[in-house]
């Protein structure tokens, strides 16, 4: 049994040894940024979205979110993504 069946306490898509600093994080979001299709969001909107994140009981490692196992500072970025909450997207 793995651990998300265990409980719900767990990451859909990360263990524990999973650990993405934050230059890994800088890096990945500058290559969001290159692909020109990509919309972000404004400073503003990033920065509301990642409080929320912050605050949110699934948010694990300081990264990620155990409902979709999205890596959270890059899933805020984009103008077009939601959170994933089953209870309602919470930005």
């Amino acid at each position: 049994m793995s651990p998300s069946s265990q409980s719900g306490s767990f990451c859909k898509g990360c263990t524990t040894t999973v650990h993405v600093s934050e230059e890994e994080i800088r890096q990945l979001i500058g290559s969001v940024a290159r692909i020109r299709s990509v919309k972000l969001t404004t400073e503003e909107e990033y920065d509301r979205r990642m409080q929320a994140c912050r605050s949110c009981e699934a948010f694990q490692f300081g990264t990620t979110c155990r409902w979709c196992g999205c890596l959270m500072e890059i899933k805020a970025k984009l103008q077009t993504s939601s959170c994933p909450s089953p209870a309602g997207s919470r930005w």
